[in-house]
């Protein structure tokens, strides 16, 4: 007797937990779909935190190294010597050929003097150059950014280019390239290309 209760105990334990799993299939289904959703969203915030994140931190730095005249904000938005170098290939005459005389023994050890005008930014001249550009403006409150549009070009995952027009003259444009500077979530600006104008209004 005690045998048949526990095999009729037994089967109904069966189809008892048989029922549960199958009532259940269609919960667990949908939960296992939003566990996934939930995953790959995470993921892609991450993946675009880890891309563009450290663009805001950059605006900031620029915006703020800027117009507080902080050099700190400034070299950890700023690659100056990627910079300077970027802007060295602009100036005027640089590129010129140098013509030596054929008929002197001596001109294959001459010694090349290079006229064409040098601009080396630092912390310490940016904000006066940004003035002389008419970019920044100096007012009874401090310095602020002069009436111009940013506008982003060029946008990709480990660069972009930022335009920065004046409204009042648009020949005067500056294109900052941004770029990942020595890490995946560091952002700094690695040239800068001037308009003719720009470059001439700079060096007068």
């Amino acid at each position: 007797m005690n045998d048949e209760n526990r095999e009729q105990s037994k089967i109904a334990r069966t189809i008892k937990t048989r029922n549960d799993v199958f009532e259940g299939t269609s919960y667990k289904k949908q939960n296992n779909v939003l566990r996934m959703v939930l995953f790959y969203s995470s993921c892609a915030i991450v993946l675009v935190l880890a891309s563009y994140g450290g663009l805001y931190l950059e605006k900031g730095y620029l915006h703020d190294g800027v117009l507080q005249n902080n050099a700190e904000k400034m070299e950890s938005g700023i690659n100056f010597a990627k910079m300077n170098r970027s802007i060295l290939g602009q100036m005027p005459g640089i590129l010129d050929e140098v013509k030596k005389d054929p008929n002197d023994m001596y001109s294959a050890s001459m010694n090349v003097v290079d006229n064409s005008p040098k601009l080396e930014i630092t912390t310490d001249n940016l904000v006066d150059i940004l003035i002389k550009a008419g970019l920044v403006k100096k007012t009874a409150a401090g310095l602020e950014f002069a009436d111009v549009e940013w506008k982003t070009q060029n946008w990709a995952y480990s660069h972009v280019a930022v335009v920065i027009t004046s409204k009042e003259n648009p020949e005067i444009y500056l294109t900052l390239n941004i770029a990942k500077d020595g890490s995946l979530l560091v952002w700094r600006v690695i040239g800068a290309i001037m308009s003719e104008a720009l470059r001439d209004k700079v060096l007068a």
